[in-house]
């Protein structure tokens, strides 16, 4: 990429130093035409060289989890072990949400030292939670006479995951609220059995095939079951609607969900946080007793991809989870975010 306005100011320079060695046949005009004759060719092959030196490192200045509408830092590290040096390089930025769609760019000039680079401390306010993936695709260095660009292309990135707002204005009715608990089934899915082993005992007609310990049972020839207590009899079942008919509605939906979930295991109810994956087109179901657990359930959410129904994943809870009494609903409806409690029926 070629700086036309630069090279028009150096043809001025070099017709002025002719023009005065002209008329005054000076030594030192004559060294000055030298000098810029042989400047563009050492700016020239002094950006190349650079070329090779110059790279691009991102990293996270805060936590990885940051809050929506909260300032989130990044740096990015241009570095360079080299002599050579550039007054101007344009870093090529773009700042995408995949869960939301959004996509932003941005070029930020910076100078690149020589045996050093420079470093960048860049803020970034989601107005969406979810991923936020800060990546720089490539950078355009200019020669030292600022002539021309060249490109360097860098895949870097660094991601910072944003939860939503807990607002205020989440109120609900805890008698309305305990429709939605159940008893808990076991499962056989990894991170959802909610009890513990108490004792292992002989089996009696009646015990579930998934409660046999088998190793147990092929040393003794004879089948053994692991009795077990439940850890938490009641589980509060919150299901969200990844709607993405409308942004802001999406955005009231996560708020609410999280919000409601950060009030309930405040108050030591276990919550089980469910929603509908469309890729693999099957539930989520994540336990949730603490607050670290519940910005990684949504860490883990913000990987998912949105759908248009409103009703998605209230749909198939009956035909997938049967035995399923009732659950929390969370969806939307004319334009904003409502809690029902449904049944399962």
């Amino acid at each position: 990429m070629i700086n036309i306005l630069s090279i028009i100011g150096y043809l001025v320079v070099v017709a002025y130093s002719v023009l005065m060695f002209w008329f005054l046949h000076s030594h030192f005009f004559f060294i000055v035409l030298i000098m810029l004759a042989a400047a563009p060719v050492l700016s020239i092959i002094g950006n190349f060289i650079l070329r090779h030196f110059v790279s691009v490192e991102i990293n996270r200045a805060s936590d990885l989890y940051g809050n929506q509408d909260d300032e989130t830092y990044f740096i990015i590290d241009v570095h360079n072990p080299s002599f050579l040096m550039s007054l101007d390089a344009k870093v090529h930025i773009t700042v995408s949400n995949d869960f939301f769609g959004t996509v932003g760019e941005q070029i930020i000039s910076v100078p690149v030292h020589a045996r050093g680079g420079y470093t960048i401390k860049l803020p970034i306010i989601a107005h969406y939670p979810g991923v936020i993936k800060l990546e720089v695709k490539r950078i355009d260095i200019k020669d030292i006479l600022g002539m021309f660009y060249l490109k360097l292309k860098a895949k870097t990135f660094a991601e910072a995951i944003i939860m939503p707002l807990r607002i205020s204005d989440v109120s609900y009715d805890v008698v309305n609220f305990e429709q939605g608990m159940l008893e808990s089934e076991e499962s056989t899915k990894r991170g959802n059995d909610f009890s513990d082993v108490q004792e292992i005992r002989e089996y009696i007609p009646g015990d579930k095939l998934m409660s046999i310990h088998w190793k147990l049972s092929a040393k003794r020839d004879i089948l053994m079951v692991k009795d077990r207590v439940s850890m938490s009899d009641k589980q509060l079942v919150v299901l969200p609607e990844l709607c993405n008919v409308d942004k802001e509605v999406l955005t009231q939906i996560l708020a609410v969900t999280y919000t409601m979930i950060y009030q309930m295991i405040s108050d030591k109810t276990t919550v089980r946080l469910m929603y509908f994956s469309i890729n693999r087109y099957e539930y989520e179901d994540i336990r949730i007793d603490y607050p670290d657990e519940l910005n990684d359930a949504f860490a883990k959410l913000f990987y998912e991809k949105t759908y248009e129904g409103a009703d998605e994943a209230a749909s198939h809870m009956s035909s997938v989870h049967p035995e399923m009494k009732a659950y929390i609903h969370v969806t939307s409806e004319n334009g904003q975010a409502v809690i029902h409690i449904r049944e399962n029926v």
